[in-house]
């Protein structure tokens, strides 16, 4: 009967760690370039595959006996979330080609000397005051090379981004146009080596980064790629799953008493 309580204990953990991972998702469904996470689970091996030494070859349903579930690890998914049409010139999307296999980010840092390089699909970017482009945290948006990117055009220019990422600001009538700066751009194979550290910025923790200058659209934004009805559906069955192990952890705790 503890053996019990222990089963039904373990399945309400993982249902704790599977909702927390699921508020986390549905808390970002407004949130622009945002991938979802997803808790994945694994049997406990049987006691004949934990200690083969001990194989208890005299009682066959103790040699089999497992240890429920467990929350092995959490991944990332990087499908693209909907692109929408902004206008505002300085909103990019990545447009990945879905046959490569690979994952475009943006290039990223802080505004500090020896900041470390961020990456993210966020790419809703505005000019500072003097002109340097950043994303909505102040963290600089960088060029193909890691500089920062400065977007001051004379007079009234409208600037716009093209594929490659150029920032182009149309000249008035016969003066041709400007290019102001590029967006610097990185795509990886290596994408569950992507480490999140929040506000949809993350690090390559192991993951080969390539130069990557193509599929950038001008004047749309990604949206998360998080589906809210989804998440509710998933968030209502995580918590029917633990209400129904506490209730039998409250069943065998009666019987034992």
């Amino acid at each position: 009967m503890i053996y019990g309580m222990y089963l039904s204990t373990m399945g309400a953990l993982a249902q704790t760690q599977r909702h927390a991972t699921i508020s986390n998702n549905l808390a970002n469904t407004n949130t622009n370039g945002f991938k979802p996470d997803w808790s994945l689970f694994k049997e406990v091996p049987v006691e004949n595959e934990f200690h083969p030494e001990r194989s208890m070859h005299w009682d066959r349903i103790l040699m089999n006996t497992g240890g429920g579930v467990w929350n092995e690890t959490t991944f990332t998914d990087f499908q693209p979330g909907p692109i929408d049409y902004t206008g505002n010139p300085f909103d990019v999307a990545i447009h990945d080609d879905p046959h490569s296999g690979m994952v475009g980010f943006f290039m990223l840092r802080p505004d500090v000397d020896g900041g470390e390089m961020y990456y993210s699909r966020d790419g809703h970017f505005v000019p500072d005051q003097n002109g340097v482009l950043r994303n909505m945290a102040g963290d600089l948006v960088l060029g193909p090379n890691g500089e920062a990117i400065n977007v001051a055009a004379p007079g009234d220019t409208k600037p716009q981004v093209n594929e490659y990422g150029q920032i182009i600001a149309n000249l008035p009538e016969g003066e041709g146009n400007l290019i102001l700066g590029q967006i610097g751009m990185m795509s990886t194979a290596d994408k569950d080596r992507m480490g999140k550290i929040g506000d949809t910025r993350l690090v390559a923790q192991g993951a080969v980064m390539e130069e990557y200058q193509e599929g950038i659209m001008g004047g749309y934004q990604e949206k998360s790629a998080s589906n809210a009805i989804e998440e509710m559906t998933n968030r209502v069955e995580a918590g029917r799953v633990y209400e129904m192990n506490m209730r039998f952890v409250t069943i065998q705790d009666e019987q034992l008493g």
